[in-house]
Formats: structure tokens, sequence, C-alpha cells
């Protein structure tokens, strides 16, 4: 079959590019791979799973396998000019956030049958601390569906090396292992709910107790510089979007609260006062539950002001069904049943109710993508370290106080 008449096809040209890339990049980083046998040897097809942390992980987790394999992708990242042109041509399989996208499952098995690998990060999106999010449940029916050998690899050192909330990757010790989890052989006598289990399992990865038990240098003089975009509720006085970073050093606008990230990567109080927490996933977990206490406050209160509110920011749109087009620039605000868009030069707001947005997902850096019915949103924060993290969060307490469960995203946590 030739390469016009396959599914995905890719242009060699291209993926010949990329190898030499990242055989480099590999070389520079020293970035070590564990492979027993049984995977180095696997033929094709098989099913590759992996944990997710940071952009470059399909790039890196792909070149050291012995065998080139088609990774699915969020189609937000098909709409920006670098990642858009590069993968369609590596063959890459797009997938819509939170919902079911059977489009992408008959892809999936469209490549498997094409006798290609297919790989895939089953937690949906990129941990913002290091640890492995819930793993979704449908993979065990997608195993069991596709019957093929399972690889998973596990990724140590990642959220140092190329954490999602960093613009920039820094020199450390990271190490891809990979194995062979399981074969079709196993996977016809096993229950859905077996094979999710087994692979929730082995993808299980906490950097920050890896890290506590390994110290590694992270060699960089830029540690904390865009931490904010993953931590937006000072634990010192509570408020919201408040800090700022700058090399290893992060502080809050509002009360002073100020800390330093050390070579490991842990946090230090700069003044000597007290620590509220040292490390990045036992905040995050705290923020989570304290940014939903404050939403279902307002809830209780029937509070009409703004929960917050982003000023200055960026709005696209793809209203008119082409490529994303520039709206304008403006405040957004998130009201409990609504989001506004006040833009600058317009009378009269954008209103997107919430019971109408259908997704709502922080990108890289300052990006934030809002699926409404019909017309898809992306908002970039007017200064940097704008957190759009904050905004998936709350609208997800929102939605899950008000019954509208199937739009929950399955990877947060919310009590």
């Amino acid at each position: 079959m030739g390469d016009r008449k396959r599914l995905y096809p890719t242009d060699r040209a291209v993926r010949f590019l990329v190898y030499v890339v990242f055989t480099v990049f590999v070389r520079y980083y020293r970035i070590r791979k564990v492979m027993p046998l049984e995977v180095r040897n696997l033929k094709s097809p098989y099913l590759l799973l992996s944990n997710h942390v940071g952009h470059w992980d399909p790039f890196i987790i792909g070149h050291l396998l012995p065998r080139f394999t088609h990774f699915v992708s969020s189609d937000a990242a098909f709409k920006t000019p670098v990642t858009g042109f590069f993968l369609p041509r590596l063959g890459t399989i797009p997938i819509q956030k939170n919902v079911r996208d059977t489009r992408a499952v008959r892809a999936i098995a469209g490549v498997i049958r094409q006798g290609e690998n297919v790989g895939l990060f089953p937690e949906a999106v990129r941990t913002w601390a290091g640890t492995t999010l819930p793993i979704d449940p449908s993979i065990g029916k997608l195993v069991k569906f596709l019957n093929v050998p399972v690889i998973v690899s596990v990724s140590r050192g990642m959220n140092l090396f190329n954490p999602r909330w960093s613009k920039k990757v820094r020199r450390t010790s990271l190490e891809i292992e990979y194995r062979l989890l399981l074969e079709p052989a196993q996977i016809k006598t096993m229950e859905p709910a077996a094979i999710h289990q087994a692979i929730a399992d082995a993808l299980q990865h906490d950097e920050v107790g890896y890290q506590r038990a390994h110290r590694h240098t992270i060699h960089s003089q830029h540690r904390a510089e865009h931490l904010n975009h993953t931590l937006f509720v000072c634990p010192s006085c509570h408020r919201i979007d408040t800090f700022i970073c700058k090399r290893n050093d992060f502080w809050c606008t509002a009360c002073a609260y100020s800390l330093h990230i050390d070579e490991h990567g842990f946090f230090k109080h700069k003044e000597g006062g007290q620590l509220y927490f040292d490390n990045i996933r036992d905040w995050y977990d705290w923020q989570i539950s304290q940014l939903a206490a404050y939403v279902r406050r307002h809830l209780t209160s029937q509070n009409e002001n703004p929960l917050f509110e982003d000023k200055q920011s960026y709005i696209y749109s793809d209203a008119t069904g082409k490529s994303l087009q520039k709206v304008g620039r403006g405040d957004i605000r998130l009201y409990l049943d609504r989001i506004e868009m006040h833009l600058t030069g317009r009378d009269q707001p954008i209103i997107l109710r919430l019971e109408e947005i259908l997704t709502i997902n922080p990108q890289v850096h300052e990006k934030l993508e809002i699926g409404y019915t019909g017309i898809n949103y992306r908002c970039i924060g007017g200064r940097p370290g704008v957190s759009g993290l904050k905004w998936e969060v709350a609208v997800n307490v929102l939605w899950k106080e008000t019954g509208q469960w199937q739009k929950l995203s399955p990877y947060l946590d919310i009590k």
C-alpha cells in the first residue's frame, strides 16, 4: 500500500529531519533509556502507553523506540504554526479533549490494521505537578478491542527536565524506562477493568518522591520561571494569580510571601519565615481544594461579582469556519453562570454561558482554549504567568455543582 493511500501518512523528509534533531537532542541532554530485549525485538503493530509530563514527551519517547510510532495528540496542538506543520507530517492522530472522540478510536484502529504502531498518553493531559494523573477507564476497552502487544514507558525526571509549566528545558537526570506489559494472549483472558488497573499501576510515578530519594541536580538559573502557570493561589494570603517568577525565585505581589527554588527543585522561604509547602505537588493539591471551596462559597451566597478576571487578554476564535482569527483584546471575567469577554472598542461583551461551554482546557504558557457551541475560542493572558489552569478548575467546580457531570475533566480530583 502506498503512503498516499494509508491513514495518517508521514513525510519522509520531515521524519528524517526530526530523527536527526532528536538524535542530537538526546545525546546533548544525556537522556537514558532502559529497554529490555523483549521490547527492542517486538514486531509491529503494538500500542505504546506512557505517562505524560513534558512538551517533548512524544518526540523523545518515540525517538528512543526501535520502530516508528504514530502518536495521538490534542487537536489544539494542530492550531499553532510550528506544531501545525510538523504533526500532520509525522502521522499524528488528532483527538478532542474531554469528549468521547469515536473518530480518533477508529483512526487508531485503522493505523494498527495497517501494521503500524500507535502511542498515546492515557492520562489525556500533561501533569502539572509531576504525579501521574488518573487513567481514563476506557483504555481497558481500547486495549481489548485492538488486541495487540502493549508497551508502557515511564519518564523519570521529566518534571525536572521539561515541566508542563516551563518554557525551557533544564539539564538534569532524565530516564525513560520501557516495559512490555501485556501480550494478546493475556489481553484475551482479562476484563477491561483489570487491563485498566494493570496500566494504571505500571504508569504510576511521583516525581516529588522520586526526587527526594535521588536528589538529582537541576542545572539551570531559571528554575522558578513560569511556575505561576501551575501555582496560582498564595498559601499566605489566599489571593489568586498574584505570583511573579524570576530566575530561581517567586513571590506574591499581594503579601510579599517570597520563595526560592533550590538546585533539587524544592522550595525554601527566602526570609526564613513559615514554609507552607516545600514542593509543587502538595501546594498544587491544596490549591485545588482551596479554589473549589472559594467557588462554592460564591455559589452559596449567590455572589454576583466575578470570581476572578484576566485583564487585557488577547482573544481569538474560529467563528469564520477557518483557522483561529484575532477577535480583539480585553478583560475576561468568570461569573457563576457565564464567562464574559469585555473587548476594547466594543459596547457589548461576548457572553459564554457555562451550560453551553463544551470544553475548557489550559494550554502551554498563558493560553486557554474554550470550546463553545459552534465556536472555539483561544484566550492568551495579557501578562506573563497568567494561569489558565485556574479557569479549568473553577469551571469544573461549577459544572459539578450544577449537575453537568459529563463535561468534567477526568484528571481533576475535585472533592
